[in-house]
């Protein structure tokens, strides 16, 4: 009886531990580990429309807000294709920043520091798909050409240039 109580309160402080994680990423300068972050503030705010993302190739993650109206960050996965960036996303229908992409495309990328404000476009081509998805199985070791040519497990958002305000 005694130890059921001990796991109890055990369990008690993670469940604590985890709530306060969450709440203290939500208020912070991105995002925490796993947990969402708030708006992306630090770093140099990059004005080149059409920067060499060629640096970005080997990066393992990037640093996504979404949500101008209320920002949200998180850190995911990237790939570069033909001097474009690209954010994929895995199973886009149990998450919601993909949804909030696809209603205001507005973006901001924190990549090595800097900061790029970027217009996030879906990508619907089957052959520029299968292209991202046999980058992402080399890259990452997950997915192959053909599911992402098909766009139901995984979709892809260009990073483009804002239009003008």
């Amino acid at each position: 009886m005694r130890a059921l109580r001990w796991i109890g309160i055990a369990l008690s402080g993670l469940v604590g531990a985890g709530v306060l994680v969450a709440i203290a990423a939500r208020l912070s300068d991105g995002p925490l580990g796993p947990f969402p972050g708030g708006r992306l503030v630090a770093g140099e705010l990059v004005a080149d429309a059409h920067p060499d993302w060629s640096f970005a190739t080997e990066l393992s993650s990037i640093e996504l807000e979404v949500d101008p109206g209320e920002p949200r960050s998180r850190t995911t996965w990237l790939a570069v294709v033909d001097g474009e960036l690209y954010v994929p996303c895995g199973f886009p229908h149990t998450k919601t920043w993909p949804h909030q992409a696809l209603r205001d495309g507005r973006v901001v990328l924190r990549i090595a520091g800097r900061r790029y404000e970027r217009q996030a476009v879906r990508v619907s081509e089957p052959a520029l798909l299968r292209r991202l998805g046999a980058e992402v199985a080399r890259k990452y070791g997950v997915g192959d050409a053909e599911s992402a040519e098909r766009g139901e497990d995984v979709w892809f958002f260009r990073m483009d240039p804002r239009p003008a305000a």
